[in-house]
């Protein structure tokens, strides 16, 4: 029996010891040595000038934090790592809640030397859009033998953070099947419509682009559409410098109805830009906001804009590439297409070098091009579509099938999502052509998946 109790005592000393490296090997304390000082982190994030880390669930009655989850606001939840400047090596990385000593602080000892600690939620730099906000804190320090440094580091937004409102006589004026397209003027793209109302877009923050552009369609009540094209840019600072889009640009643009007669209606847009990192709210100058194209408010001398001929068709959304691997964030993936003409015709082909996938298309009778217009004799593949894979609602359809719909937007995600949930890598392309009865216009989605 004593030797037993003796084995079970080793082993548990043994299973101590190893878990005391393990912590040692992840707070990075291998290594410090004779020279060692210390690192004391104070680590908080911060918007609208509020440290919301620190803050009960209910500051600023939940306006301030928005909808923001527990892992994006708790700190505890950021990755946080430490480099040494010098040599470029990793001195400690992890959770900071792992990092955390057991008076729930994070000490760390560190050579002496010069340092990096930078602290972030997610893994969010390359992230174009995202309805996930992305917070990040960095700053450099040095480290004494035999003293404590003490650091405080804040994490702010690190995106530009973007919102679209309505005003009461935008709601009067025109239908509810409007879109916005806003764009950063470096690849990342959003589309806004009815359904986005009341949410955060968070994009990456642009090199050396002082504005967004935004392209807005609509539909007035008396049925007219109308296109507009406007530039926002952000105000220069207070020396008169072109000021640069940063993160924490926080940027509500609001549609009003404007301009309007008898026989004329346009749109305009006023635009609130906050700095999240103090809270400040400033009005854009009408001066700017640049307006293009025919519909610019306040334009159009009370007529009646000619019925056109050509160029009646507008699709945004196609060519393009998306790169997906098996375990990675799945994007929104989507077509936005107009016509006061209507929505006639939607054709659907799918290709693939996988071979299982057109198998699976073989199963949903979506092997073989369809067109999203007109599906009443292919009634599985019509289900599958609006039941099964919810690309498309009855409501929309009917509409489509009418080709009374002056915009849609055609959205796959759901279908390409099964790709790398399928373990589906290759080259997926789905091929569309798009008509109005007058104009036609073809474009490839690419999807490529990989490991």
């Amino acid at each position: 029996m004593k030797k037993y109790k003796s084995l079970i005592w080793l082993l548990g000393l043994i299973v101590s010891l190893s878990s005391c490296e393990m912590r040692d090997e992840l707070l990075g304390k291998g290594g410090a040595g004779e020279n060692a000082g210390t690192l004391e982190l104070d680590l908080a994030s911060i918007y609208n000038g509020v440290t919301i880390s620190r803050a009960g669930e209910t500051v600023d009655g939940g306006t301030t934090t928005g909808s923001f989850n527990e892992e994006d606001v708790n700190v505890d939840n950021y990755t946080l790592v430490v480099t040494n400047t010098e040599t470029q090596e990793e001195a400690a990385r992890g959770k900071v809640s792992e990092l955390k000593n057991e008076n729930g602080k994070v000490v760390l000892p560190l050579g002496e030397g010069s340092y990096a600690v930078t602290a972030y939620n997610y893994e969010g730099e390359n992230v174009t859009v995202s309805e996930r906000p992305y917070f990040k804190g960095e700053q450099t320090f040095s480290v004494k033998k035999g003293i404590a440094t003490n650091v405080d580091l804040t994490c702010k937004l690190a995106c530009v953070e973007v919102s679209i409102g309505l005003t009461s006589s935008f709601e009067e004026a025109f239908k509810d099947d409007y879109s916005v397209i806003v764009d950063n003027r470096d690849g990342a793209t959003q589309i806004f419509d009815k359904s986005s109302l009341g949410k955060k877009y968070y994009f990456q923050v642009p090199e050396r682009q002082n504005s967004l552009n935004a392209s807005i369609k609509a539909t007035s009540v008396e049925g007219n559409f109308i296109e507009l094209k406007a530039t926002i840019q952000k105000p220069s600072d207070a020396e008169g410098s072109e000021s640069y889009l940063a993160g924490g640009d926080s940027f509500n643009i609001q549609l009003t109805e404007d301009g309007s007669t008898d026989s004329y209606i346009s749109i305009g847009i006023i635009v609130d830009l906050t700095f999240t990192e103090v809270g400040e709210t400033i009005k854009i100058p009408v001066d700017n906001i640049i307006y293009e194209g025919p519909d610019t408010p306040g334009e159009g001398g009370g007529e009646e804009p000619e019925e056109p001929t050509t160029g009646t068709l507008s699709v945004t959304g196609i060519p393009k590439i998306y790169d997906l691997t098996l375990t990675g964030e799945v994007p929104t993936v989507k077509v936005d297409m107009a016509s006061e003409k209507g929505i006639k015709s939607l054709v659907v082909s799918i290709s693939s070098d996988n071979k299982e996938f057109p198998v699976l298309l073989e199963g949903l009778d979506l092997a073989e091009p369809f067109d999203l217009c007109n599906l009443e004799e292919r009634p599985t593949a019509k289900d599958n579509l609006l039941n099964l894979l919810g690309l498309i609602s009855e409501k929309v359809y009917t509409q489509l099938h009418a080709g009374t719909l002056t915009f849609y937007t055609f959205e796959v995600t759901s279908l390409v999502e099964m790709l790398p949930a399928s373990n589906l890598t290759g080259s997926h392309v789905f091929n569309l052509t798009i008509s109005d009865g007058n104009e036609t216009k073809e474009g490839a989605l690419t999807v490529n998946v990989t490991e």
